[in-house]
């Protein structure tokens, strides 16, 4: 009855796409070379990403002036519509509402716009990342590495990211 469950999980990993026959055979490479990869120490601490977040910051804080502007316009419509006549009155009240419409429209671009931007160089910067930790694998010789976050458990000589920072850093440093 053993050998059955086992034929059986055998066959359902085979069909299922999970392991390939020489894999299921042979679940494990003897001495396979595995590592551990802080990927978000390495997002954290690669310069790109903090260049990349300083820029995110400069957009910010330029779509908050530019927001000011428009707010600093509309209290002044605002101030001068005490002064007008009834008929002036109505057509200032348009134009504050119209102004207003403008800021709400202004403020949904201007977040759409910096999350876009964030969204990719997210992308950017961890596809960089797994560039760098895939070229360190093929070079090095590793079999798998992992992120640390899938890992409960791992001593210090597996751990890849003051490498992989290394490597990025560096050609940060260079431009590129």
């Amino acid at each position: 009855m053993k050998n059955r469950s086992g034929v059986f999980f055998f066959l359902s990993v085979l069909l299922l796409g999970g392991v390939s026959p020489a894999a299921a055979a042979d679940p494990a490479p003897s001495g396979g070379k595995i590592g551990v990869v802080s990927v978000d120490r390495v997002f954290k601490e690669y310069k790109a990403t903090q260049d990349k977040e300083q820029q995110l910051q400069k957009l910010s804080e330029s779509k908050q002036q530019e927001r000011e502007k428009k707010v600093a316009e509309i209290r002044s419509l605002r101030d001068e519509l005490a002064l007008l006549n009834e008929a002036n009155r109505e057509k200032q009240k348009l134009a504050i509402e119209q102004k207003l419409q403008g800021l709400v429209a202004f403020d949904q671009q201007a977040k759409a716009a910096i999350s876009d931007q964030r969204d990719e160089a997210v992308s950017g910067l961890l596809k960089e990342i797994e560039g760098v930790v895939t070229t360190l694998a093929k070079d090095k010789g590793y079999d798998l590495i992992l992120s640390d976050r899938a890992v409960l458990y791992r001593a210090d000589a597996y751990d890849l990211t003051d490498e992989v920072l290394s490597v990025l850093n560096g050609r940060a440093g260079k431009g590129g």
